[in-house]
């Protein structure tokens, strides 16, 4: 297996960032090292799409073996014969991880695939529905919560129990830059995200003994499909917000997390790491 992951990753470690079909990558990920994490196994949930799907390839850029996950068939499909094409090891699998019995199930067929699971970035969100709180439908704040709070907990107990067995893991999640500030117009958001943050906080202290580093991170304005259709296209429209005046990349996100995935970050467990131009403190 390792031969074949190095054969894969000397092929595959260009071609995978060009399957991404922007320039940044390259210029984010073509002088980290192609085989970082070869023999890991990593999974991406919320990765059809955006920052969860850049990230998957990266991964499998750099040599994991990448699982990824989302509701959307034909999109994780296309990913992942992307990566398998320029030479990465993926595998999709349709979950949607507010239903425990799928969670359970994807991390079971990890653990019968692989016997680990050594690292895992939580990327799945969604911030349904905007106005003054009284304004806000009690079925948006519903979904809000659930797929924010219940998908995050139900991916972090069954994560985490695999990872105990294996012997220790990374884990990653997706907050955003409205857990750590507040949106007068997505309270339920904004309050889920903070919630988001406490969990996987008050998580690290729980199993910093056990060799499982935890921690999150807060995107601010990342352009990503669904942030493009908010901005209509434009996106240069928000730049007089942003300190640094432009919005980020999901390259950007990628590279966070692929660094608190190495052992470059070892001693790091329970930091919130804001990917944000500077909004978090303007």
């Amino acid at each position: 297996m390792t031969d074949e992951l190095s054969r894969r990753a000397l092929i595959g470690s260009l071609g995978l960032l060009g399957a991404a079909s922007a320039s940044a990558v390259g210029k984010v990920f073509l002088q980290a090292p192609a085989r970082r994490f070869i023999g890991k196994v990593a999974l991406v949930t919320g990765a059809t799409s955006g920052m969860g799907a850049i990230t998957a390839r990266a991964l499998a850029a750099e040599s994991a073996m990448v699982i990824f996950c989302g509701r959307r068939e034909d999109e994780g499909r296309l990913v992942e014969q992307e990566i398998i094409t320029q030479g990465g090891i993926a595998q999709f699998v349709r979950t949607d991880v507010t239903d425990e019995d799928q969670v359970k199930a994807l991390i079971q067929g990890i653990a019968d695939r692989h016997g680990r699971l050594d690292f895992a970035f939580n990327n799945v969100g969604t911030s349904d529905g905007s106005g003054l709180l009284h304004e806000i439908s009690v079925a948006d704040f519903d979904l809000v919560n659930t797929t924010n709070l219940r998908g995050n907990f139900l991916q972090l107990k069954y994560e985490l129990q695999l990872m105990l067995k294996s012997g220790g893991g990374v884990i990653v999640g997706n907050s955003s830059i409205a857990g750590i500030r507040y949106l007068a117009t997505k309270a339920h958001y904004s309050a889920t995200k903070h919630g988001v943050i406490g969990m996987y906080c008050a998580s690290a202290l729980g199993y910093a003994s056990h060799n499982i580093r935890i921690n999150v991170i807060c995107p601010g304005l990342i352009k990503t499909e669904k942030a493009m259709r908010v901005l209509g296209g434009n996106e240069r429209a928000l730049d007089g917000r942003i300190p640094m005046g432009h919005i980020g990349e999901s390259t950007d996100v990628a590279a966070a997390v692929l660094w608190l995935f190495s052992d470059e970050a070892r001693y790091i467990t329970g930091a919130v790491l804001p990917i944000d131009g500077g909004q978090s403190v303007a």
